[in-house]
Parts: C-alpha cells; sequence; structure tokens
C-alpha cells in the first residue's frame, strides 16, 4: 500500500560533453564485500605495532558489453582499492593506509548477482551477467598488489611501462626500470607489506565502530554506472592476546561512500562536470553551549584524479572561528594542511606533498558562533588538467543562510527479537581450523535445530563413489523425506568443495559470510577448496535409516594435504558432522549451518568453545520497524518516508505526522509497550490497513518560502501481536526541517 499526492515537477537538465574514454554498454558492479582478513602484524608489542589485513570482492557485470580483463602487465584490467574507516568522538576517520591496490588478473565467468553468466570462454574478458570472486588469500596476494598513485581513477586507466611492478621493489635499475616486463619478486616481503595497513593502536579505541570498504574501477566506464563501484560493510576488531580477527558486525554491506556509516552527519557529493571524479563531504555539527557549534567535516576523494589541494568554507561575516583542527592518514605533521579565517571563508590548504587523492578521506574542523545553513563548500583542485578549478559541494556551514533541509533520526524501534538464524565459524586459514578429532550435532526441536556436540560416530568410509572433480556439483536422491528446519526435500545438492544445500548454492572454492548466508539451506563441514580429482574420494552410504556423504582422503587444491571427514542425515531431521582428520593446507575453511534466504548474518563464533554447550537457532530475529528516508524535505519535491518490516498479520498500522515533538520522549512501558517511546503527539494519523511489510507514504512540499525552517516529526505504530502486553509496537522516529535546498 502507497499513499500519494500527484506533484508536477520541473525537470532540470543539462547536457554536458561526454565523458573521456566512456565505452558504451560498459557497466561493472561491486556485488560482495567481505571476508576482512588477518595476515599478520609487526613492530613493537600491541597495541604499538600495526597489522596487515585483505578483503574478498566479487564484481559481476550488469552491462551489455565484455569487460577487458588483461592480466599486468597489460594495462586494461579491473583494478580495486581498498579503505578502513572508524568512527569514534564525534568523527568518522581514515584508519588505513594509503593501500596497495589489487590488479585482477583473470575472470571466471560464473553466475551470480548479475544473472546467467553469458560466457566469453576466456578469462581476459567478463561476459555479460557474468561474476567473479578474488578472495581475502588472492586480494592480499602482493604479487598483484600496486601503488594507488599510478592509477588515474576517474579513466580507469594504468601505464605499466616504469610502474612499482616494471621498477621492482628493490627497484631495478637502468633499462630493465622500464621495460614493461614484470621485475616485482615478494618473496622476502613481511606479512604487512603492500597489504591495507593500519596501526594496532587505531582498532583498539573503546566504544568505536569500525568499517572497510572497496572501490571498483575500470577504463570507459560512465560516471553515471559508477552509483555500484564503491561497497562497505561493519566489522568488529578483536584481539586474541596473540592475533586479531575481523568478524562481520550487524552493519551490512552499503553501496556508496563509505562516509555514509557516520551516524547523525549529512552527506552530499559532487565531480567536476564529466572532466575528472567524485568528492563527498560528510559534516556534523553540534551545539557544543553558549551559542557555540562544532563543524566536522570528512571530505572523500572517492575518484577525482586531480586531487584536492583546499577545503573552503564560508562563513557569516559575524562568525567569531577558532579551534581549528585537521586530519590525514599519515603521522608527519610537516605536512599538515593549515587553516586560517580568510574574508568569508575557513580555508584549509594543503601542503605541496599532501593533496587530497583518491580513496583517501581527510578531516576539518573548527568552532563557530554561527548555527548552520545550507551553502556549498569548494574544493580546489590540486593539480593541472581539464576542467573547472574547484569542485562544489553542498553542505552544512555557518554563513547565515536559510536553514538547509534536514532528516535526524529520533530513537530506536521497540519490540526486538534477538536470536541467531545460522551457526557457523569462519577460518581465516586452514591452519586456524581447529574441530579435528570432534564431531557437531544438530537435533531438528519444535522446527528448527539445537545445536551441540552430538552423539555421532565416524563410521568407516563406504558407498557409492560420487563423479565429483576440482568444483563441481551433483544432486544425490534421499530413501526417506528429510525434515529441515522451513521444509522438506527428498533429494541434497553436494559440492566438492565441503558443502551439501537443500538446492544448488553454486561451486565457489572461496568461503564467504555473506554467501553462507543466501542461497539456499546449506550444511558445511568444512566449505574449503577441495580437489577429488587430485586425490581422495567423495562417498555416498545410502540407506534407510542414515545417509552418509564422507570426504575420504580428499586432497586441498594445490596440494597433497588430505583431509577426512563425514556428513550424517537421519529421517528425523538430525544432522551430525565428525572430523575425522585434516592436514592443514590451502585457503580459508567455513563450517557451520545456514537456512539460507538471505537471512540475518549472526556472525562468525567459536565452535570449539561453543559446542560443549548448546546453540538454539530460531527461525529469524526482529529488527522492529524502521521509518526512513532517501531524501530530505526540501521545498517543491515529492518527500517519501518509508515504514519497513512491518511484521506479518499485522491489521492496521499508522504513520503519525506532527509539529508537536516530544523532547524527551514518552515512554509508553505503562501502556504495556516496555521499551517503546513516543516521539510525537497530536498530529495526523495514515492508516494503512492490512498493510504490507512495506509501506511508502509521499508528501507534496510545496514551493512556498515562508515553510522554511518548519519543523516536523513522524513515527510509526503497528498492531502487531506477540510482541509486548499491548501488542503495538512503535518504529523510530523522525525529525525533519523543511528548506529550499
Amino acid at each position: 500500500m502507497q499513499r500519494f499526492a500527484v506533484l508536477s515537477l520541473a525537470t532540470l537538465a543539462s547536457v554536458l560533453g561526454a565523458q573521456a574514454n566512456t565505452v558504451p554498454g560498459l557497466n561493472g558492479r561491486l556485488s560482495v564485500v567481505d571476508s576482512l582478513t588477518y595476515w599478520g602484524r609487526r613492530g613493537a608489542a600491541n597495541p604499538a605495532g600495526e597489522v596487515g589485513m585483505s578483503m574478498l570482492n566479487t564484481m559481476c557485470n550488469p552491462g551489455s558489453v565484455n569487460i577487458p580483463w588483461n592480466a599486468a602487465m597489460a594495462a586494461n584490467h579491473p583494478k580495486f582499492g581498498f579503505l578502513i574507516c572508524r568512527e569514534s568522538g564525534g568523527r568518522f576517520v581514515q584508519i588505513s593506509d594509503y593501500s596497495f591496490c589489487k590488479h585482477a588478473f583473470t575472470s571466471t565467468n560464473g553466475n551470480g548477482a548479475c544473472g546467467t553468466c553469458i560466457n566469453p570462454g576466456t578469462g581476459s574478458l567478463m561476459g555479460v551477467a557474468c561474476s567473479d570472486t578474488y578472495g581475502a588469500g588472492n586480494n592480499g596476494d602482493r604479487t598483484w598488489l600496486g601503488a594507488p598513485n599510478e592509477l588515474n581513477p576517474w579513466l580507469g586507466t594504468w601505464n605499466p611501462i616504469g610502474s612499482y611492478f616494471d621498477r621492482g621493489d628493490p627497484a631495478v635499475t637502468g633499462a630493465a626500470a622500464t621495460d614493461g616486463v614484470r621485475s616485482l619478486v615478494t618473496s622476502g616481503f613481511d606479512a604487512v607489506k603492500n597489504r591495507v595497513t593500519v596501526t594496532e593502536a587505531n582498532l583498539l579505541v573503546a566504544g568505536a565502530s569500525y568499517f572497510y570498504g572497496i572501490h571498483l574501477m575500470h577504463e570507459g566506464e560512465a560516471a553515471a554506472n559508477r552509483t555500484d563501484n564503491l561497497a562497505s560493510r561493519g566489522f568488529n576488531p578483536v584481539w586474541s592476546g596473540t592475533t586479531w580477527s575481523f568478524n562481520n558486525n550487524t552493519v551490512a554491506q552499503v553501496w556508496g561512500s563509505i562516509l555514509q556509516h557516520w551516524t547523525g552527519a549529512t552527506v552530499n557529493s559532487a565531480r567536476n562536470g564529466n572532466d575528472d571524479g567524485t568528492f563527498y563531504v560528510a559534516a556534523k555539527v553540534t551545539p557544543i553551549g553558549g551559542g557555540v557549534y562544532h563543524y566536522e567535516y570528512a571530505v572523500h576523494n572517492a575518484d577525482n584524479n586531480r586531487g584536492g589541494a583546499a577545503f573552503r568554507v564560508p562563513v557569516d561575516p559575524a562568525g567569531v572561528v577558532s579551534n581549528f583542527g585537521f586530519r590525514d592518514i599519515d603521522t608527519n605533521t610537516l605536512n599538515d594542511w593549515t587553516a586560517a579565517r580568510v574574508g568569508s571563508e575557513v580555508v584549509f590548504s594543503s601542503s605541496a606533498a599532501n593533496p587530497l587523492n583518491w580513496n583517501s578521506i581527510y578531516n576539518f574542523s573548527f568552532d563557530c558562533n554561527i548555527a548552520p545553513s545550507n551553502a556549498p563548500v569548494r574544493i580546489d583542485e590540486a593539480r593541472i588538467g581539464a576542467g573547472l578549478l574547484d569542485v562544489t559541494v553542498v553542505s552544512q556551514v555557518p554563513s547565515g543562510g536559510l536553514p538547509l533541509a534536514t532528516v535526524n533520526t529520533l530513537g530506536t524501534p521497540c519490540g526486538q527479537t534477538t536470536c541467531r538464524t545460522a551457526a557457523y565459524e569462519m577460518f581465516g586459514t586452514a591452519a586456524a581450523f581447529d574441530l579435528v578429532g570432534s564431531r557437531m550435532g544438530m537435533t531438528l526441536t519444535g522446527g528448527n535445530y539445537t545445536i551441540g556436540s552430538g552423539t555421532g560416530v565416524f563410521a568407516a568410509a563406504a558407498g557409492t563413489p560420487l563423479t565429483l572433480t576440482d568444483d563441481s556439483e551433483t544432486t544425490i536422491t534421499l530413501p526417506f523425506t528429510f525434515p529441515y528446519p522451513g521444509g522438506t526435500t527428498t533429494s541434497l545438492a553436494v559440492c566438492s568443495n565441503g558443502f551439501v544445500s537443500r538446492s544448488s548454492n553454486g561451486t565457489s572454492f572461496t568461503p564467504t559470510e555473506s554467501a553462507f548466508m543466501s542461497g539456499a539451506p546449506q550444511w558445511a563441514a568444512m566449505w574449503h577448496d577441495w580437489n577429488p580429482s587430485a586425490g581422495g574420494q567423495i562417498l555416498v552410504d545410502s540407506s534407510a535409516s542414515v545417509v552418509r556423504i564422507t570426504w575420504n582422503g580428499v586432497f586441498s587444491y594445490g596440494t597433497t594435504s588430505p583431509a577426512t571427514f563425514q556428513y550424517q542425515f537421519f529421517p528425523n531431521g538430525t544432522v551430525n558432522m565428525i572430523w575425522q582428520s585434516f592436514t592443514a593446507a590451502g585457503n580459508a575453511v567455513l563450517t557451520g549451518y545456514s537456512p539460507g534466504g538471505p537471512a540475518i548474518d549472526p556472525g562468525s563464533i567459536d565452535l570449539s568453545v561453543a559446542l560443549p554447550g548448546t546453540i538454539s537457532l530460531c527461525a529469524a530475529p526482529f529488527a522492529g520497524i524502521s521509518l526512513t528516508t532517501a531524501t530530505r524535505p526540501v521545498l517543491g519535491t515529492t518527500f517519501i518516508m518509508t515504514s519497513s518490516s512491518v511484521p506479518a498479520g499485522t491489521p492496521f498500522a499508522s504513520l503519525t505526522l506532527s509539529f508537536s515533538i516530544l523532547n524527551p520522549p514518552l515512554d509508553l512501558t505503562p501502556a504495556g509497550m516496555p521499551g517503546c517511546f513516543s516521539h510525537v503527539t497530536g498530529g495526523n494519523n495514515l492508516l494503512y490497513v492490512l498493510p504490507a511489510s512495506s509501506v511508502a507514504t509521499s508528501i507534496v512540499l510545496p514551493v512556498n518560502a515562508s515553510l522554511t525552517g518548519l519543523t516536523f516529526a513522524g513515527q510509526t505504530f503497528s498492531m502487531s501481536s506477540g510482541y509486548n502486553a499491548l501488542g503495538v509496537i512503535a518504529s523510530n522516529g523522525l525529525l525533519m526541517v523543511l528548506g529550499p535546498q
């Protein structure tokens, strides 16, 4: 159901010259960012050292032409930049170094997020609708990591002649340094060099939130197709006393600048026409008392090749500015930007050696006695090139102008339930796998699994060998109807890479949390890169009382290191996984159960610690009703608010809009709604009868300057039984301020 008022909008369009080197139909999508992985540390004892990391990405081709994928030393192939950031103390900062970039070298051309692959028959092209995954191990391979300053992020180009690959490290001399022949040998590198590098102190900030992201670039993609070339998600860094782990948290993957994770900030962007790339500017303004405001900015150069040399913020003539702040991504104070009040601007100026280059975030701040309003900031280009001398981005500034149209979130939803829908452990390396000699049992109770050590006993490998090879799959027929959470089946898909599914989940040899939580229900004793063609067998022993599937001495890909493990599927729904032996080698391992879906990722757990007890799974947690908007309430536009995750079976819900905002909010616990708060009172109620899980409400905002600065709030209430005594739950609130921009 959608509430909508008709609006006649005047559309303003400017026709600009074509972006240089655009290839019509060429479009890449960064479909997955996942598996932030620790490779090692160097330096003084924790917390004074630094760590090396890498991450996984999957890319696919939603365009209409093949994407060139020529390995270096050829120039035309996708490149990937990496970024790690932290939010703490009201700031959002980059904590990774100016990271070396991945040069992709071959496309496997499989099916994926872009659909059914039209395979071009060669790894030097990514076919239309095809997909390819570069695991954390691949992206951490220094053979293919090159210097970021060699890339033109706007055009996606790279010159291999005289490049880091050409020169080597340590650099060769003479003609060999510019002959276009790879000279780089990485065998002497430590575990950190050239990988994404972060100091340990930056990972140990109390109360901080952490995020990692990837930037995809390649030659010929139009700027209009790049909205899905940046992606990021949240993670939790944990130091065990001897090693680091970086598991994903509940902050799911999103596309766009990583700055959007900054709580309470406004984020806008602009580029230098069709001549150069985009800067994102995030701003957060906080009253600090006495009529003074703290202005905090984070500026992300996404793909502007000329870079930024100055950051200019307009200031009202009556404004008093103090407490300038700046942060870049190195520890060299001699190259810090300077700050000064210059006429009607605050100007931060770079040193010649430290412009704001692509895939970097710098921070700027000051205090001012003028309240925030809406006006453009300017970023001066650092280098000579085509296009204007600066890029202007609308942001919050102390200019004394008209109020900015804003949206702020009030509180949180109520009625949430917490439960685990899946149980798994991601072992970042094969050597970390610690379940050999143990077992895991899944008992079907009340329609879902209770997981513990179980009572399964390894049965001698027997039965019919499956005709499985490297990265292959087959379907087996069960002699009984097998119940599992959410359904039943008489067949199972068996992948040579160590997992079994309700139906096909593909044949990927790279385990990822995001893939595990998607697709069909899946059991993974050891999702890993196995190659039964090289050694060992996968056997099925089937009877009316049990079906056993055994990896019997199967080699890890590219090695002669075997493993033996067994699945046992019973007619009552019980599943046992038993690990008999494993000579650790090869890539990562994922172990556990997922209902697919996609389901909410509960995060990796230490199964060796959890299995002596029990883990009870549930059908699905409920995160509460979310009230959101994708736009700001700008006068003369249509403003849309969306209520999401309304529980199924709800007879009616309502969106309450009011000019009367409750501050502090009203605690609804006495009414039988514990944990719920009302942020609005009075106003108008828009009723939704038998609402869908997502309901959109559109409001036509007139072009009327007298409404500038008008403030109102909204909140959704839903009659949904089972979440509290009253049977009513509430969303978060939204606080909106109308403005002309």
